[in-house]
């Protein structure tokens, strides 16, 4: 199944998170590089590619058979393979899993308030995701077509600052930069799931912006443009509103305008930024 960043319409709420995780997933030819293939042990490369299918076929199958998944979310089963990264030893062709840890994570998970209101369990879950070859056995955790997925999720869950924002999502969208240490994604690589429309206006907001000198600066995944260390604009990518990008003008007050990032908008757009900036230079002396 392929994925359509340009896609508008979706058949329900979950198709449409399904979607978002699907076009996030960085292609391998990007994600590994060579500095990162030489720090992998064949195991974790192997596992990085059969890693990626994966995500990709259990997308497709979610996207096609999302009432067999619901009630619980897309983010809900991802949680689930990565906590299972996370507590085991990868070995062999599988991760070990210590029983009194995993009982314990089993109880805590099931009693928390998100499976409970939505009437959930662990087991039902992991259940479903055996549809995408997902098997337990003793105290092992396998996929029967992917046997060295697990070295992969393993190392990204050990991997530097993981837990940071906003590096914690890049889990689903298999950026195996990330395997050995951080890394900040540069402005094509934030702007990877905008739609073809807006991608564009995106670029003639910046070619805008350099030519009356407000430059760009990204800080933690956000896409910024400021004029005399104070922000003109930035972009903001959310799936309820997408495809298309968001452009959020700023003010002195606080607020901020929203505009979206479409061609139609375009001379609006840098209407407002040219006020924008005679504003902060008025108020900053």
């Amino acid at each position: 199944m392929i994925f359509d960043k340009n896609q508008e319409n979706f058949p329900s709420e979950f198709c449409r998170d399904i979607w978002w995780w699907a076009v996030g997933i960085c292609p391998p030819e990007v994600s590994l590089t060579d500095e990162v293939k030489s720090q992998c042990t064949t195991e974790i490369l192997e596992g990085c590619h059969q890693w990626h299918d994966y995500f990709h076929k259990l997308c497709a199958d979610m996207y096609s058979n999302e009432e067999l998944y619901q009630p619980a979310t897309p983010r809900q089963y991802r949680d689930i393979l990565e906590k299972i990264a996370e507590l085991g030893t990868p070995q062999g062709d599988g991760i070990i899993l210590d029983p009194d840890v995993w009982c314990a994570f089993t109880d805590k998970i099931n009693r928390s308030k998100a499976y409970r209101t939505s009437g959930i369990t662990l087991d039902a879950c992991i259940a479903v995701l055996g549809r995408a070859g997902l098997r337990f056995q003793k105290n092992m955790a396998f996929f029967e077509e992917y046997p060295k997925i697990f070295y992969a999720m393993h190392q990204f869950q050990q991997s530097p600052n993981v837990r940071e924002t906003p590096a914690r999502h890049q889990f689903a969208h298999c950026d195996f930069r990330r395997l050995f240490k951080n890394y900040a994604e540069n402005y094509d690589e934030l702007l990877r799931r905008v739609s073809d429309e807006s991608l564009q206006t995106a670029h003639d907001i910046h070619d805008y912006c350099k030519s009356i000198k407000v430059p760009r600066n990204i800080h933690f995944g956000i896409i910024k443009y400021k004029h005399k260390k104070h922000r003109v604009l930035d972009f903001t990518l959310h799936k309820d509103k997408y495809p298309t990008l968001q452009v959020n003008i700023s003010t002195f007050d606080g607020e901020k305008i929203n505009i979206p990032a479409k061609n139609e908008n375009l001379n609006h757009i840098c209407e407002l930024i040219t006020a924008r900036k005679a504003e902060i230079d008025r108020e900053v002396q």
